[in-house]
């Protein structure tokens, strides 16, 4: 008898787990006919993919205008998101912080192996726009990019990393980061 109830245990944890995963990976960002204010500030249903990592929640929206991406960090520091790699390495990485004056500091970053440098002024007329803000020690950061730069035409999936930072400067490393592969409708 105790051998049925941990074998129905254990049965019902892998149901668990396997529901949870395609649920996880059936999730995706379908072209939408809405686009999501860029203001620092993420609403209830204005992105149309979301993921929460615990320290860190992704966002992205897709329009035929626009593609729409945001981070929201636990943190005072710094917040990034990069699109187009796994890793840093070949990502082109959006990154900012809200100074201490309460100025929003914002870069586009190339990712060149576990580092980072300015991306050249093609890659960063790719924003369209882009909001930062620090509230209750959380930082947003949203960007509107053109999304023929990141989304190619038949592409199946969207690669995302993301990280944050302690520091208000863009030079210090990360103290939480991941990556995640975001299924496009």
């Amino acid at each position: 008898m105790k051998r049925l109830g941990i074998l129905l245990s254990i049965s019902l944890v892998f149901l668990a787990v396997a529901g949870a995963m395609s649920f996880a990976q059936s999730k995706g960002v379908a072209v939408t006919k809405t686009a999501p204010v860029i203001d620092g500030v993420v609403n209830p249903g204005e992105y149309s993919f979301s993921q929460d990592f615990g320290q860190m929640t992704l966002y992205v929206n897709r329009t035929a205008d626009s593609l729409d991406v945001a981070v929201v960090g636990k943190t005072t520091g710094w917040v990034g998101v990069g699109l187009g790699s796994m890793r840093m390495d070949g990502s082109t990485i959006f990154m900012g912080y809200v100074s201490a004056d309460g100025k929003p500091q914002f870069q586009v970053q190339a990712g060149q192996g576990h580092s980072h440098s300015d991306a050249s002024s093609s890659v960063a007329a790719t924003v369209v726009s882009y909001a930062l803000k620090e509230s209750g020690g959380v930082t947003t950061l949203e960007v509107k990019l053109k999304p023929a730069d990141y989304v190619k035409t038949g592409a199946k999936t969207l690669q995302v990393i993301y990280a944050q930072g302690n520091d208000k400067s863009f030079r210090p490393r990360h103290v939480f980061r991941g990556a995640v592969s975001v299924a496009l409708l």
